[in-house]
């Protein structure tokens, strides 16, 4: 018995471990890297002690403790009902706990072309990107545990600032191109620049017009990301994610991480790889049907 609730905790250890992953990094999915989202997210709501047979036994468990169990749900529920679903992401844009919920039942109406989410969004990046601005303590006294703990936080706002301005970007708000064009160069975790270019990334699929009125230029910072950036998770998140943008832009950022001298001989190959994929496809949708 014993044996089995360890293997139990196990599995939803790793199934956590996935889903956090694929929250932190959506994009790994689109080549494959792990297994699609819908699948861990059932492993993780079947560990958790939440079947997903059923449409109630998803709604169930929308309502868990855990707010990842929550956070897999809503998506589940609405991969299975549509609209119908509107209700219970409604509740879940003002989860009282998390964040990374509020953002995704946002992001999850606007797949479903509801944009409710977006004042609640606003909210959220403005309380954030606050936090994560606020300067350094000045007391002399403070102590080197709880100035530890304040950077810790302000780096956690930041990233979720960063998290909410992309599904802001994905609900037509440009607002975040400021702190994610910083981000990019600054942020101090690796997490805080991935998540940069993913917002950059979404800006600079928007209306050129519109972007070059408001004096953004998503791209010459991509392209200045992909030529400096030496983590190899940061080029990562780069390469796969630019190949959403339209043909001729995704290749100019992915050309400049193939030609630059910090990028590995292997993160060259595979800008090349996915250069050569998207060639591929654009080559292929053009070809006439025989």
């Amino acid at each position: 018995m014993n044996a089995l609730r360890m293997r139990k905790a196990k599995l939803y250890w790793v199934a956590s471990i996935l889903l956090c992953s694929v929250i932190s990094f959506p994009s790994l999915t689109a080549f494959g890297d792990i297994a699609p989202l819908s699948d861990v997210e059932r492993l993780l709501l079947k560990q958790a002690g939440y079947p997903t047979d059923t449409v109630e036994q998803i709604v169930e468990a929308t309502e868990s403790a855990d707010y990842s169990v929550r956070y897999a749900a809503i998506h589940l529920l609405t991969e299975r009902t549509g609209k119908n679903a509107v209700p219970v992401l409604m509740r879940a844009l003002y989860d009282p706990e998390k964040v990374a919920v509020r953002r995704r039942a946002a992001q999850l109406l606007g797949t479903l072309g509801d944009r409710s989410g977006i004042e609640q969004m606003r909210k959220d990046f403005g309380e954030l990107k606050a936090k994560a601005e606020l300067p350094p303590p000045n007391d002399p006294n403070m102590s080197d545990a709880a100035r530890k703990r304040i950077h810790n936080e302000k780096n956690a706002a930041l990233y979720d600032a960063l998290g909410v301005a992309k599904v802001l970007a994905e609900l037509g708000d440009l607002q975040g191109y400021e702190l994610a064009a910083a981000a990019a160069f600054e942020g101090t975790w690796e997490l805080h620049r991935a998540e940069a270019v993913r917002v950059l990334v979404e800006i600079a699929g928007k209306d050129k017009g519109v972007l070059k009125s408001r004096q953004m230029a998503p791209l010459t910072v991509l392209a200045a990301v992909a030529d400096s950036e030496k983590s190899a998770s940061v080029i990562s998140a780069l390469l796969s994610s630019a190949a959403k943008l339209p043909h001729d832009d995704a290749v100019f950022v992915l050309d400049r991480a193939r030609k630059s001298p910090n990028q590995s001989e292997a993160k060259r190959k595979e800008a090349q790889g996915v250069i050569d994929l998207l060639k591929a496809r654009k080559k292929a949708a053009e070809e006439p049907i025989r």
